[in-house]
This record gives structure tokens, C-alpha cells and sequence, in this order.
């Protein structure tokens, strides 16, 4: 097994020789049979180990006894254990989901703060079968079929190649200590479910299903990888402009697209506006297409992102109320706008008494008593850009400039260079 586990840990894995890897462990048997065959690594590559333990508060004392088991085991081997108590509370609402996103805060701080390369997890294939399951009940594409890849960014799953049998043989001939959680019995929760009632129901129809299941998983990601060129070909092909929170693409080239491929570039681009890297889901998908071909006049996912057609362009921009970013204009010089990725020049032609703001306007606003929205449309500016566009306020209110479009003539003036004109 261990042949087997430095093939995979050298080259899926991609770890090399000197690297600082990160075990996460919770005291259970993946994870010490992950944390065992790491340290065995170790002597061979030269890595330098690291455990971190997540302690949720969930389970109160019996979560509290299993950190202090992983930080004593940690202790025999002369290891680093992190540890973090995250307090969270055992009824919850979604707590699969938020126990999860905080798991991987946790990681990344720890991996940030004590400068680890790559953080190991002890998934296997067992996990991967229950994840594919999971998603597929839930309505999943190719994409989400993929499941999770040997490594992903800074995290890597070394076990993925091995079943969970195969995990719990090596734990015992080798004798490595562990500890249940009671939780994993609980059906209530979905993933418990499948892993207790769903797969040995797959099982009695065939034995191997996990490793078929584990089959699909790397035909979807292959497939899926053909796809994601593709849709990052017509992504970069048809963009208008990409102001961050506002983006526009050209309707022409999406029309003629493949479905699917369109469909993959508008997933991936709605997961990175949302930060919701795991996907949406397809009822959205299906309704941002609606309005590309004409049969829905917008579309909003999750109060978050609208879509519209504009200009023969299909454009996504952030949803919810203004401003959209407010920046503190101290003096003179450029002030780079983050949500827009864009940078603004701002000179007057006075010393300012007080400091003014660099935000986006709202609805009504005016400069030097003319529409703000009116200022931009005698200009071209396409509707879908215009709650966004930059506008330099006074402290008491006072919109001074409209940038790169019109400054008023009120004292202090300001003069405002925005070349990016959409």
C-alpha cells in the first residue's frame, strides 16, 4: 500500500521533495492511516509534517476528548498539532455545509500562518462513490460528477486511490490507534445515509460499485476538462469588457455556441461572481439561457446576480443595493476601484478641506443638477454599466464628478481621468 500511496502522492498529488504538508486529522481512521503513511513519506522526500485538528463544538466533550487524542498522538510521533475550536452549535441550520466552509477557513489560516504548501485530507474512494451519490440525487451535471480531483489548489486527497476496507486492513495490521465518531451513525444526515443505507443497497446489485462509481468520477472529469477548455475559449472570445462586478459578453458568439460548452462557461462564471465555487444549481443555469435566447427578460440568481441583455450583449452584474464600493479620496492620485478592477485619476485644482468619496451612485443622483444616469447615456455608456460607474462626492453630499464624463464647475474642483469607456 505505501508503493502505492508515494505513486500517488508524487504525481496526482504533486508533492515534491522538501515540501511542508499539513494532515488534517480528526482522529479517525482515514485520517491516521493518512497521518501514518505521511510520516513514513516524509523519511523518504524529506517533507516537513504538520497535523491540524478541527474541534467543530459540536459534539461538546466527546469532540473535546478526540483533539486531545490527536494532540497526544501527535505528541508520540514529535509532531506540530494545531488545533481550532470553531463553537459551533449542534442544531444549526444546513450544518453539513456550514461545518464544512469553516473546516476549510480553518485549513487555509493554518497553512497561511505556519507556511504549509499543501494540506493532505484522508478521502477515499469510499468518499468519492458517497460524494458522486450525493450529487447525483441532487441533480448534478458532468461537472459535479467529476467529484474531487487528487489535488485541488493547495489541497491533496492522497487516499483517493484506495477504498475504505483497504484503509481500515492497514490500520490494523499496522496497529494504528483511532477514534469513532458517534456522529458518523447518524442518518439523519445526508451523507451518513448514503454511506450506511444507500451503498450497501448499490452493493447487492454490484459488489465493485465503488469502484465504478470512482470509474465515472474520472471519465466525468476527463470529459469535463475538454468542456472547461472550450468554455474558457468562448468566456475569453466574446467578452465585451470585465469590470469584475459588471462583465458583458457578446450574444452573437454565445448563440452559436454548444449548449453545453455555453453552459459551462455560464456556471463558471456565476460560481466566481457569487464565490460559491461548488456550482450552481441547473434551474439557474437554464435561466440565465432563457434570457440569452430571448424568452425571459432577466434573470437574478440569488438576489445576487442579475443577468440582461444590453446592447447585444448578455451582461452579469452584482445585485443589491448601492454603492457597489466607497472609497476614502484623501488627496490627489489614482485610487484603484477592487470590485471593478479598474482605477480612477483624480486631481483638484485647490487644496480639499475634507476628505471626499470615490463610490459608485445611486439611483436619481445628480451632478451639478443634471441626471447622473442622463450624464452617461449622452455618452453611450451602456445602461448595464452605469449603477456602477465611478462619481467623487463631497462630504456633504455633493456629487463634484462624474468620472472621465463631466466635472462641475463647484469649488473645490476636481478633474477625473477614466479612460475605460465601455
Amino acid at each position: 500500500m505505501f508503493d502505492s500511496f508515494m505513486t500517488t502522492l508524487t504525481g496526482p498529488c504533486m508533492v515534491s521533495k522538501g515540501d511542508a504538508v499539513l494532515v488534517c486529522c480528526s482522529g479517525g481512521v482515514d485520517s491516521t492511516v493518512l497521518l501514518d503513511l505521511l510520516v513514513r513519506a516524509a523519511g523518504v522526500l524529506r517533507l516537513r509534517i504538520g497535523v491540524v485538528h478541527i474541534d467543530h463544538g459540536i459534539r461538546g466533550a466527546a469532540s473535546r476528548k478526540d483533539a486531545l487524542f490527536v494532540s497526544g498522538h501527535c505528541t508520540s510521533l514529535g509532531l506540530p498539532c494545531h488545533v481550532y475550536e470553531l463553537g459551533m452549535q449542534a442544531h444549526a441550520p444546513n450544518i453539513e455545509e456550514q461545518a464544512r466552509s469553516k473546516r476549510y477557513e480553518a485549513i487555509s489560516k493554518c497553512m497561511k500562518d505556519h507556511g504549509y504548501s499543501s494540506a493532505a485530507t484522508g478521502h477515499t474512494m469510499d468518499d468519492q462513490a458517497e460524494t458522486l451519490v450525493y450529487r447525483l440525487i441532487r441533480g448534478s451535471g458532468i461537472r459535479g460528477l467529476a467529484g474531487m480531483d487528487y489535488r485541488s489548489s493547495s489541497l491533496i486527497r492522497p487516499l483517493l486511490t484506495f477504498t475504505r476496507e483497504q484503509v481500515e486492513e492497514y490500520a490494523g495490521t499496522h496497529g494504528i490507534p483511532h477514534v469513532e465518531d458517534g456522529t458518523n451513525r447518524d442518518t439523519a444526515l445526508a451523507r451518513n445515509l448514503i454511506r450506511l443505507e444507500i451503498i450497501p443497497v448499490m452493493k447487492r446489485i454490484n459488489p465493485t460499485v465503488v469502484k465504478s462509481i470512482s470509474r465515472l468520477s474520472d471519465i466525468a472529469r476527463e470529459e469535463g476538462g475538454l468542456i472547461e477548455g472550450l468554455s474558457a475559449e468562448l468566456e475569453h472570445g466574446s467578452c465585451v469588457f470585465d469590470w469584475g462586478i459588471v462583465r458583458a459578453y457578446r450574444m452573437a458568439d454565445l448563440v452559436e455556441a454548444p449548449l453545453a460548452v455555453l453552459k459551462r462557461m455560464m456556471i463558471g462564471l456565476i460560481s466566481e461572481m457569487t464565490g460559491e465555487p461548488r456550482g450552481i444549481d441547473a434551474l439557474q443555469i437554464d435561466g440565465i439561457v432563457d434570457v440569452l435566447f430571448g424568452r425571459k427578460a432577466g434573470h437574478t440568481v440569488r438576489r445576487r446576480v442579475a443577468v440582461r441583455s444590453d446592447g447585444g450583449c448578455l451582461v452579469f452584474s452584482a445585485a443589491g443595493a448601492d454603492p457597489h464600493y466607497d472609497i476614502e479620496v484623501t488627496g490627489p492620485g489614482k485610487y484603484r476601484i477592487g470590485p471593478l478592477n479598474q482605477v480612477v485619476k483624480i486631481a483638484f485644482s485647490e487644496n480639499i478641506d475634507s476628505p471626499m468619496r470615490l463610490k459608485s451612485p445611486g439611483s436619481g443622483e445628480r451632478c451639478a443638477g443634471r441626471k447622473i444616469v442622463k450624464l452617461l447615456a449622452d455618452r453611450d455608456i451602456m445602461k448595464s454599466l452605469r449603477p456602477f460607474w465611478p462619481v467623487v462626492v463631497r462630504d456633504d453630499g455633493e456629487i463634484v464628478s462624474v468620472a472621465g464624463i463631466f466635472d462641475s464647475e463647484e469649488r473645490p474642483g476636481v478633474k477625473t481621468e477614466f479612460p475605460c469607456h465601455a
